[in-house]
């Protein structure tokens, strides 16, 4: 064997190893990320949906309140419908589950401005597939591309240094071929399994710490929504909050216009 073929044959071995070796890394992270995101994230989300279930019953009530002048009244309609539409969309389009009245928030949503939600899903399932995000959820990563039959010769070879390897190349080719396809094959089906932006390259070596960075990032927002839901305790605290509420969002619209 040349030594230009010999190049060729212990490159393409590299590669295969290399990729082998994040097929691996892609297995043992999905495992211990699907531990993690059930025994903690998803509860998490669960308590959070429920938390702004209910914090949207509470913005309804403040809307028929007499001691909420009209403006107020207006701005808890509009952070309702907003809450309500964000409710139905994790609950019914993201599918996390939760125990609060659903109807009822779909009658809230509708009573302040927000439309008839289910028309609105009906209207995003109709878009062409490609317009829209993938709904199938795979369980699990694909399986791994079977190794060529010589792949113990072909490995050994490898760790000799000698030998022909050049009756090995194609097959080492097709093999890394493979690899590449089981590895977007499996980011895709993890990205499609845990609602990933399909846009967004996913690397396993840092998904455990982006996902509890998320966990850290939930647990911060249900406090948020503990704190709001406080507020309703007496009307006197709701147009505090909402008088705060409305300088913030007047302070954003004016960075935002100046942006």
């Amino acid at each position: 064997m040349t030594d230009s073929s010999r190049a060729v044959f212990d490159d393409l071995l590299q590669q295969a190893h290399d990729r082998r070796a994040r097929l691996r890394l892609w297995r043992d992270t999905w495992a211990t990320y699907e531990a993690r995101h059930a025994q903690a994230l998803a509860p998490l989300e669960t308590e959070a949906l429920e938390l702004k279930a209910r914090l949207v019953f509470c913005f309804d009530h403040a809307c028929k309140q007499k001691e909420l002048t009209k403006a107020e009244r207006q701005l808890a309609a509009e952070i309702g419908v907003e809450l309500a539409q964000e409710t139905l969309y994790a609950a019914v389009l993201d599918g996390t589950p939760g125990e609060f009245d659903l109807e009822r928030v779909k009658a809230i949503y509708r009573k302040h401005g927000g439309g008839d939600f289910d028309a609105e899903v009906a209207a995003e399932l109709a878009r062409p597939a490609q317009a829209r995000p993938a709904e199938a959820r795979p369980a699990e990563a694909p399986a791994d591309p079977a190794p060529p039959p010589a792949w113990a010769a072909i490995e050994a070879l490898g760790r000799e240094g000698g030998g022909d390897g050049a009756p090995h190349v194609d097959a080492l080719a097709a093999y890394r071929e493979a690899l590449d396809q089981a590895l977007a094959a499996t980011e895709r089906a993890f990205v499609a399994r845990y609602g990933f932006d399909p846009a967004q390259t996913v690397d396993p070596a840092e998904l455990m710490a982006d996902l509890e960075a998320e966990i850290a990032d939930v647990k911060e927002y249900i406090g948020e929504l503990e704190f709001e839901l406080s507020q309703f305790v007496d009307m006197q605290q709701v147009k505090a909050w909402l008088k705060a509420m409305k300088k913030q969002l007047d302070a954003d619209r004016r960075r935002g216009a100046k942006g």
